[in-house]
């Protein structure tokens, strides 16, 4: 899995070169935003069908880099909360509690973006992201489990979005999101990996 994904980032980072060499003559700045949206997280697990969606929120900021009217780069910080519902804990019992798993990461997605329609509202991103741990808590008991989990994920990220112009360098957005893990989220041998669609709504200034 990890050799998949070091193969297909490379083949996205060729395509951007390409992309900068085709269109250096044609720059068309930069572009800076934010966000906030409600996201549906959750995780897949081969021979586990128990869990269920968390659904929670998540705000960030971006910033693009134009090479053309069609394509850019775009990186993006997200304050992500993830994790998923229907989880299992043991209190110090011994009983086993279902419970919520609740992770917040800070992602960083770097995608390169098409723009497409008449008026180029529309676009398409997509590439790699990293995203890095920084708690975990389960709902029932409110322990810290952070412990327990990997302190990284990565994976691939995609977006499908449409932009509305209010002035020559302000734009709002509206975008529907979703990254799919390709490491496992859970230290030790196992197989879970992290799913996460989000809507979002946000505002796009050009400098």
């Amino acid at each position: 899995m990890k050799h998949i994904f070091q193969t297909l980032t490379l083949i996205i980072f060729v395509v951007i070169i390409g992309i900068f060499n085709v269109n250096a003559q044609k720059q068309k700045g930069l572009e800076i935003g934010t966000n906030i949206g409600i996201s549906l997280a959750g995780v897949v697990a081969p021979g586990e069908n128990n869990t269920g969606t968390r659904v929670t929120y998540n705000n960030g900021v971006s910033g693009e880099y134009y090479f053309s009217d069609r394509w850019g780069v775009k990186l993006k910080v997200i304050w992500d909360n993830k994790g998923y519902s229907n989880g299992t804990i043991i209190d110090k019992n011994d009983n086993t509690l279902i419970t919520d798993i609740n992770l917040n990461y800070i992602t960083i997605p770097f995608m390169a973006n098409w723009h497409f329609s008449k008026h180029r509202r529309w676009y398409l991103s997509f590439g790699p992201y990293l995203g890095l741990l920084t708690s975990a808590k389960d709902s029932e008991l409110g322990e810290d489990i952070k412990n327990q989990m990997n302190g990284s994920d990565y994976g691939y990220a995609f977006c499908l979005g449409y932009k509305y112009e209010i002035t020559n360098n302000t734009k709002l957005f509206l975008e529907c999101d979703g990254q799919y893990g390709l490491k496992n989220i859970i230290a030790g041998d196992y197989r879970v990996w992290s799913t996460r669609g989000a809507y979002n709504f946000g505002v796009l200034i050009n400098l």
